[in-house]
């Protein structure tokens, strides 16, 4: 969402879960967009297994948070100028959690919502500058839930959609600048929903898929953010759980 992304070569994928036969995984793979047709590379492990777990970073780091198996507050630094070397554990979140979603910006990382046998409207930051601290709460979240999806631009990030006892269709805004007030209440998903994933630019966000198995894209305009999601042309096919 943010310009740095661009110009940053790779993409990391870490952790997940696979029934058989091992289960949660702790491996990371790299994708190298100059050559995306081959395999994904193995590199530097996270500190533990597990799953439901939440990512976001910068141009030079790439930080992975909570997940499950068992319930994690840990915090992973991918450091991208040596990724073949095991992860850097840093400071954990202020709450183990898993089920959660992350954004963020050049300096900040935000990872909000998730499960610790109740939902959760904590909202996190990683002050990459100083990461070893625990993870500072923000202000939270206007519900409770989990299985939420979240992107931004450099000045806001937008949490949408999730699960806290029912499906969720509202949208919070975080303002980077004023974190420490609760988030913003924005327009809607629509459909209500949970399990789905978001990406976008610095104009746009876009929410797509979710439960059960929906190919709805959902558009958020930043400069109108009070306004429905605008639906968008849908996936080539439904599915939830997908980031």
């Amino acid at each position: 969402p943010s310009p740095f992304i661009a110009a940053h070569p790779f993409g990391y994928f870490g952790g997940g879960i696979n029934p058989s036969p091992t289960g949660p995984k702790s491996t990371v793979d790299r994708i190298d967009y100059s050559n995306d047709t081959a395999d994904a590379s193995p590199k530097g492990p996270l500190s533990a297994t597990r799953y439901a777990l939440a990512a976001t970073g910068n141009q030079n780091f790439g930080y992975f948070a909570g997940g499950n198996s068992p319930q994690e507050s840990k915090v992973d630094r991918v450091d991208y100028s040596n990724d073949t070397a095991d992860t850097s554990p840093k400071g954990s979140l202020s709450l183990a959690r898993y089920q959660l979603a992350a954004t963020g910006n050049a300096s900040f990382g935000y990872f909000g919502g998730g499960y610790t046998g109740s939902y959760r409207s904590t909202v996190d930051t990683v002050d990459y500058s100083n990461d070893t601290a625990t993870a500072s709460p923000k202000g939270p979240l206007t519900a409770a839930k989990g299985y939420l999806g979240a992107t931004g631009n450099a000045s806001f990030g937008y949490f949408g959609g999730g699960y806290g006892g029912s499906d969720i269709g509202a949208i919070d805004r975080i303002d980077y600048s004023n974190d420490t007030a609760d988030a913003s209440p924005k327009g809607s998903i629509s459909p209500a929903l949970r399990g789905l994933s978001a990406t976008g630019n610095s104009n746009f966000g876009y929410f797509g898929g979710g439960h059960p198995e929906q190919s709805t894209v959902s558009r958020v305009d930043y400069a109108n953010d009070t306004e429905t999601a605008a639906t968008k042309g849908p996936l080539t096919a439904g599915r939830k759980y997908l980031a």
